[in-house]
C-alpha cells in the first residue's frame, strides 16, 4: 500500500510544537492488553513484514542528537526507554518484545531524510517514531512508502501520521487560544514573536486567528530581537494599544520582561499567556514577571498528580534512571509518543502490516494515553479534532504552577 504525500508535510505544526517545549527547556496509553500472549494466531505463521519477527517488532526512533534542537533528545529517549520497558516486563505487544534503532535527523531537514532513509531501509524498522515533527522530505518520504510515522501533532501529514495533540489546529489554527483570552476578560490583545525561533511568527498568525474568532481584538505585532530591543518602546506600544493581554512565543526571560515593563508602565494587563513551553523547568529561575501569567498544556501537568503521572515516574526512575529530573515536558511527550506507537501496534493484532497497523490506529476514537491527556482524542478526526488542553498558572512567587480547574479547555480547528 502506497500513501501518497500530501503537500501539508509534517513540519508546520509538529515542528512548532518541537519549538515550544526547546523554548521552555529549550510532549501511556493504559491498554492492559499490551502484555496479553494468548495470540489467535501463531506468530510464527504470520508474513514476513519489515521490522515484526516471531518475537519482537523494531521501530525506527528520529530525533535531533546534535545541532539546534538536540537539547531535546535525551530526555525524549528516556521517556520512550521507560515507556517500552514497562510494556516488555509485561510481556511486550502479542508476544513480543518492542525495541527500536535510533538516527540523529541533526536538527535539519536533510537530516531528517537521510536518517528517515536509513531506518526504512537500513534497519527496516516497521514505523518511525519522532520528538513532535519530521520536516519536509523525510515526512514526504515516509508517507510515499506508507510508513506509519508517529509524533505530538495529530493533524499535520498523511494519512499514515498520527499524533495525540492538536493544540496548534493544523494550518488554520484552533479557537481554543481565543476561548480561554475571552473567558478571562480578555479584549485587546498584543502579540510577541522573534526572528530568532522559526515557528515564532506562525504561531503567531495561529494566535491571532483564534483570538479575532472569539472577539479578541489583535491590536499589535511586536517582534522581540536578541540584541537592541527597547524594553521601555515595547510596553509603551502595549499602553498605547490599549492592549489587556499579551500572547506569543518568544524566549521566556524575553516575555517574563516585556509583562513586567508593561505592568511597570500602568498597563492592566488581564492575561499573559503563553500558548506552549510549559514545563517545571521554566520556574527554576523565578522570573518575577512570570507571575500571574498562563501556560496552556496539551496533557495534563506534572502538578495534577495523577496515578497515571506516577505511573510514568515509576518507570522513569525503574528504565531510565539517568534523568535526574523526569517531571520534564520532553520526557513525558517521549512516553506519550511511544504510547500511541504501542496502541497501534495493539490495536494492529498478531500479525501487524504497515497498512493494517495505519487501519486500525485511524479506527481509534477515544485515546487518552491512560489517563494523561485532557480529554480523550479521536484519531480519526484528522482533518476537523476537537482539542482540549490543561490551564496552569504561575504562582504570585514565581515558583510554582497552579492547575487551573475545571482541568480541561476545548476547543475546535479553525475554518
Amino acid at each position: 500500500m502506497r500513501i501518497a504525500a500530501t503537500g501539508r508535510r509534517w513540519r508546520a505544526a509538529g515542528g512548532a510544537l518541537a519549538l515550544a517545549t526547546a523554548v521552555a527547556t529549550l510532549i501511556g496509553g493504559c491498554f492492559g492488553e499490551a502484555g496479553d500472549t494468548s495470540p489467535e494466531a501463531s506468530a510464527a505463521s504470520c508474513a514476513p513484514v519489515a521490522g515484526v519477527t516471531a518475537d519482537e517488532v523494531r521501530f525506527g526512533a528520529l530525533y535531533p542528537d546534535t545541532g539546534t534542537s538536540s537539547q531535546l533528545s535525551r530526555a525524549f529517549r528516556a521517556g520512550v526507554d521507560a515507556r517500552l520497558g514497562e510494556v516488555n516486563a509485561a510481556g511486550g505487544v502479542h508476544g513480543r518484545q518492542v525495541r527500536y534503532d535510533w538516527r540523529d535527523d541533526e536538527s535539519t531537514s536533510a537530516g531528517a531524510l537521510l536518517a528517515a532513509r536509513s531506518l526504512v531501509e537500513r534497519s527496516q524498522s516497521f514505523a518511525v517514531v519522532g520528538t513532535s515533527g519530521i520536516a519536509g522530505e523525510a515526512a514526504d518520504y515516509l508517507a510515499e512508502r506508507g510508513v506509519p510515522t508517529i509524533g505530538q501533532d495529530l493533524t499535520a501529514g498523511g494519512e499514515n501520521v498520527f499524533g495525540y495533540s492538536n493544540m496548534l489546529g493544523g494550518d488554520l489554527g484552533n479557537s481554543v487560544f481565543g476561548v480561554f483570552a475571552h473567558s478571562h476578560g480578555a479584549t485587546r490583545a498584543v502579540i510577541l514573536r522573534t526572528d530568532a525561533l522559526a515557528a515564532s511568527g506562525q504561531i503567531g498568525d495561529r494566535l491571532a486567528r483564534s483570538l479575532r474568532a472569539d472577539a479578541v481584538q489583535v491590536v499589535d505585532t511586536i517582534t522581540w530581537t536578541s540584541t537592541g530591543f527597547d524594553l521601555a518602546a515595547a510596553a509603551e506600544r502595549v499602553r498605547a494599544a490599549g492592549a489587556d493581554m499579551i500572547t506569543g512565543v518568544v524566549p521566556v526571560q524575553a516575555f517574563a520582561d516585556v509583562v513586567a515593563a508593561a505592568r511597570a508602565a500602568g498597563v492592566t494587563v488581564k492575561v499573559a499567556m503563553q500558548p506552549v513551553g510549559y514545563d517545571p523547568g521554566v520556574l527554576d529561575r523565578r522570573r518575577t514577571g512570570l507571575a500571574g501569567s498562563f501556560y496552556l498544556v496539551d496533557f495534563l501537568p506534572f502538578e495534577a498528580h495523577t496515578p497515571a503521572h506516577q505511573r510514568y515516574l515509576d518507570a522513569m526512575a525503574q528504565y531510565a534512571p539517568q534523568i535526574e529530573r523526569p517531571e520534564q515536558t520532553t520526557g513525558l511527550v517521549g512516553w506519550l509518543t511511544a504510547d500511541l506507537f504501542l496502541r497501534g501496534l495493539q490495536e494492529a493484532g498478531q500479525c501487524p502490516t504497515r497498512a493494517g497497523y495505519i487501519a486500525a490506529l485511524r479506527a481509534v476514537k477515544d485515546y487518552n494515553a491512560g489517563g494523561l491527556l485532557p480529554g480523550p482524542v479521536d484519531l480519526a478526526a484528522k482533518n476537523a479534532p476537537r482539542v482540549c488542553v490543561s490551564v496552569v498558572r504561575v504562582g504570585q512567587a514565581a515558583d510554582v504552577f497552579q492547575v487551573q480547574m475545571p482541568m480541561a479547555l476545548c476547543g475546535d480547528t479553525l475554518r
